[in-house]
């Protein structure tokens, strides 16, 4: 296994995945390939993009240097997907994936924003409250791909937060950040959910980022999250296979 500069590459040229031509384009992530350079493995976030041959040593290799905790694996190579469906380690679910455009409606989206519930408000990702959001599992993932709020904000990520008495109850927030659009990264404490904090928030995060010119890509982990997409405007694309470890 060999780490090569991150570049578009025609193992993923036909792929469809937003997060990877984004990515690619932008320069961000790791790339490494086996040694005859026929298969690939992009790493991006908390995601890993499997291209070219499927290679059960070429995956071990990556997965004894660098772990497989908190990645989700992708392909859309099916001789790659046969060899994670029969890798007893990971756990298939389902994922959706949605087109780089969408039918905004600008008046819709601020009055979900106003449909917060009174005893919430909405404030802008700081410093401080970035340093808050590392410090509970359910919203550590709003980091993004960044360990301090300085390299998140020179990088240009941006979000916000849903805050009641002092406590942060959901949150959403720039998982990557490419040239011209971002990735979206949204998460609500458990005792806080189906109290439409997240729609709110995303309608925010959209606003704020269509004044920033960013188109925010929506790639969804569960279906709760696909119906949120789409009753915001987005275009569902496909559902697709995604793998994870197994919880011990």
């Amino acid at each position: 296994m060999k780490e090569i500069a991150v570049r578009s590459i025609r193992a993923f040229e036909h792929w469809q995945k937003n997060m990877v031509r984004h990515g690619l384009a932008s320069g961000l992530g790791r790339l490494f390939s086996d040694d005859s350079e026929r298969s690939f493995l992009y790493d991006l976030g908390n995601f890993l993009f499997l291209a070219g041959e499927g290679q059960k040593e070429f995956l071990q290799c990556y997965t004894e240097h660098h772990g497989l905790e908190h990645k989700i694996l992708i392909s859309e190579e099916a001789s790659w997907q046969e060899l994670l469906n029969q890798d007893a380690s990971l756990k298939r679910f389902t994922r959706y994936a949605f087109e780089n455009q969408a039918d905004f409606e600008i008046e819709h989206l601020a009055q979900l924003v106003q449909s917060l519930p009174q005893y919430a408000e909405i404030q802008p990702i700081d410093a401080e409250i970035y340093q808050q959001l590392q410090s509970e599992t359910w919203s550590v993932d709003l980091k993004g791909a960044w360990q301090t709020f300085s390299d998140f904000e020179t990088a240009g990520g941006y979000g916000f937060v849903v805050v009641s008495q002092g406590r942060i109850c959901a949150g959403i927030s720039t998982g990557l950040v490419y040239k011209r659009a971002i990735e979206i990264e949204i998460a609500t404490d458990p005792a806080y959910q189906r109290q439409g904090l997240a729609r709110s928030l995303a309608a925010k995060m959209i606003l704020a980022s269509c004044e920033r010119r960013m188109f925010p890509l929506w790639d969804a982990h569960n279906e709760a999250s696909k119906n949120l997409a789409e009753q915001l405007g987005y275009r569902l694309i496909t559902a697709y296979p995604a793998y994870e470890e197994r919880e011990e």
